[in-house]
């Protein structure tokens, strides 16, 4: 059985997305003084096919890491995070109609720090870390889920190595 090793969340996600630590996203408009600081544009998602986002709540209890599925959106960036807990998430590269299980990889997501999926990159929902479970948010247009995606389920599960 496959094992993976979870990764800290960098620059080393580039090929599948960008990340953003919103207590560290640069400058403010107008200025880093005042009560109200507004940081705008901080992540940008493509919608291909729609100019509508929909935001959906994801509750995740923990569970065994093991990855058993992946799905991919040829049309559709996903963002997703916000998490009340770290989660870690795996990644493989676009470009085939199955991901790839040796390109797979599985980074760690902190509490309330967001993700930019790329369309076309093997991905799937995240695992709590730790007994306790998460609330996060997922942003794509609405049902996304019944026309740009496929999920491919695995012939064997791949485990993530906890740190």
């Amino acid at each position: 059985m496959p094992h993976i090793e979870v990764e800290v969340l960098g620059a080393n996600f580039s090929d599948y997305g960008s990340y953003l630590n919103p207590a560290d996203c640069g400058p403010a408009l107008g200025g880093d003084a005042g009560a109200v600081r507004f940081y705008p544009d901080r992540m940008l998602g493509l919608f291909e096919h729609s100019n509508m986002a929909a935001v959906s709540v994801l509750r995740l209890e923990p569970r065994q890491w093991a990855i058993t599925a992946s799905e991919m959106h040829r049309h559709t960036e996903e963002i997703i995070g916000g998490f009340t807990r770290d989660v870690v998430f795996h990644v493989a590269p676009a470009g085939a109609m199955t991901p790839d299980l040796s390109q797979m990889r599985v980074f760690r997501l902190p509490a309330g720090w967001w993700v930019r999926v790329k369309r076309g990159v093997w991905h799937e929902a995240p695992f709590v870390v730790g007994a306790e479970a998460t609330v996060g948010t997922v942003i794509l247009p609405p049902a996304t889920y019944t026309h740009d995606c496929r999920v491919v389920r695995l012939a064997e599960p791949v485990m993530i190595e906890h740190p």
